[in-house]
This record gives C-alpha cells, structure tokens and sequence, in this order.
C-alpha cells in the first residue's frame, strides 16, 4: 500500500514539472536584439551633407527710371519696370550651413519714355540686355524640417560681373513737336517747337553688389527647390536718354532719364544635387 502511494505521488510530480517546462517555453522566450538606427542610438547626431549642385532659376527683375524734367508736358516717361529672365548656376554646399556659386544669365533693363506732338502720341521702349556672372556666398540662419533639416533660410551677399558691357547710341532722332504763336505780333509769328533725342548705354557699371534671401527645400534626396529675392545696387546707371527742346533751333529745356541704382530680382529655382557626402554632427556643435 505505501509502494503504491509513493508511485503516484512521483507520477503527479512529473506531470507538473512538464507544464511548467511548457508555461517557460511559451511565456518567457528570448527577446531579439533590436537594431536601432544611428540617430535613434543618438538622439543628439543629425545628418549633413557636403555636396554639388547644379540649378536652373527663372524669375522677374523690376528696376525703376527717373526723369529730370518733362519738358513743358512734352514728355512722359514709365517710372518703373519688369522684366522676365532666367539663369544657371553651379554651386558647393558645406554641411548645408555655407554655400557658393557661380553662374551665367542675361539681365534686362528696360525704360519707356512717350512723346506728345502736334498730330499724334508715340512711345520708345529702350532696352538692354546685358550678360552678367554672379559670384555669391550664402550661409544658412534658420534650419527647417522634422529629423535632418534638410531644409533651411538662407542669407547671402555677392556681386554681378557684366562683362559685355560697352558704350553705344542706341536711339538717336529730331522731330518736329508743332508751332507756337508769338504774341503780339502783327502779321502773326510761330515758333519752331522741336524735340532733339538721343539714347546711349554707357558701358558701365561693369560691376554691381548683391544681397538675397531664399527658402530652399529638399523635395527629393537628390532634388531642392528655392524661392528667392535678390536687390542689386549699381553705383552708375547703364542707360540715359538725353532729350532736349529747341525753340528756333535754340536749346531751351533739357530732360535726362537714367535708370535707378537699386533693381530686384525674384523668382524660383530647381536644383539638382550631386557627389553627396553624408555625415553626422552633434547637434550641440550648431
């Protein structure tokens, strides 16, 4: 009777030491080892890049006219303009903070000046459109985007190179505004009213000085697109009408029209990047 007890008390003893064997089988398994991403481990690194690129923008430039005189109301002039152009650059950016770039376009200048005569109105477009190679620096002052910021506002300063530029008439002409009377003159006399007009592009400035703000986001790995805005200051204009009045072939009244020193830029830009040079930084080092 005792043998039979202890056999059944080693049978039960087995039973519950296999289900327990089951439960730590089923319930505590070994957890893998996850595999983090590096800024995951370090939540401090963010990612740059050093990298080339090449762009393409196309935009609107506006610049302004001043007129000294109208010559009794015989003249009239458009006080401001715009214009389209478009133009290519080739650029290096380091760890997207610094950037510069060089590039190649054509910048329009433009003025309107209108004439009233006796019979009739007419208008002269006067224009130029010059080469210019632009040389800037930029560096980044605000930083956008969720992880890598990618992204970012840029500040920059730079100048425009026209070499093309050369002294030239581009308009020149006489005529005949209309006929004034004398007064008090018996029998009647009139007054030969003519205009004398000349255009020239004065060949320079050769040079003149930038400053830009642009938005630049990265829409693909490879891919950014900028909004920009540029003002440009030239210290001399590169156009000037000169029109004079002659009563009796006399000079009378004389009126000059430049162009205004500061002119605008604006548009947008596509760039391409290439030769990405990827690497990490402690963001504490910003």
């Amino acid at each position: 009777m005792t043998l039979r007890w202890f056999w059944c008390c080693l049978g039960m003893l087995g039973i519950v030491g296999v289900a327990q064997a089951q439960d730590t089988d089923e319930y505590y398994r070994a957890s893998k080892r996850r595999k983090n991403l590096t800024w995951l481990r370090n939540s401090d690194l963010v990612r740059s890049s050093n990298h080339w690129y090449v762009g393409i923008e196309g935009g609107g430039k506006w610049n302004g006219t001043t007129l000294s005189d109208n010559l009794s109301g015989f003249i009239d002039f458009q006080p401001k303009f715009t214009d389209s152009y478009a133009s290519g650059y080739l650029g290096y950016s380091h760890r997207l903070r610094w950037a510069v770039e060089a590039g190649y376009g054509r910048t329009p200048t433009n003025a309107l000046l209108a004439f009233f005569t006796a019979r009739r109105r007419f208008t002269l477009p006067l224009n130029e459109n010059a080469v210019f190679i632009p040389l800037r620096f930029k560096y980044r002052v605000l930083r956008i985007g969720k992880i890598q910021k990618l992204s970012g506002l840029y500040a920059g300063v730079g100048a425009l190179w026209m070499p093309t530029r050369k002294s030239t008439t581009i308009e020149r002409f006489n005529t005949l505004i209309g006929y004034r009377r004398v007064a008090d003159t018996t029998p009647a006399q009139f007054d030969t009213l003519v205009v004398q007009h000349e255009t020239v592009l004065t060949g320079k400035p050769k040079m003149a000085w930038e400053g830009s703000v642009e938005l630049v986001g990265r829409i693909a790995r490879r891919w950014e697109l900028v909004a920009y805005g540029r003002a440009h200051y030239a210290f001399r204009s590169p156009m000037e009408a000169n029109t004079q009045l002659l009563i009796n072939r006399q000079t009378t009244a004389t009126s000059l029209l430049t162009i205004r020193p500061l002119s605008y830029q604006f548009g947008v830009a596509v760039r391409f990047l290439y030769n990405l040079q990827d690497q990490y930084r402690s963001r504490f080092d910003e």
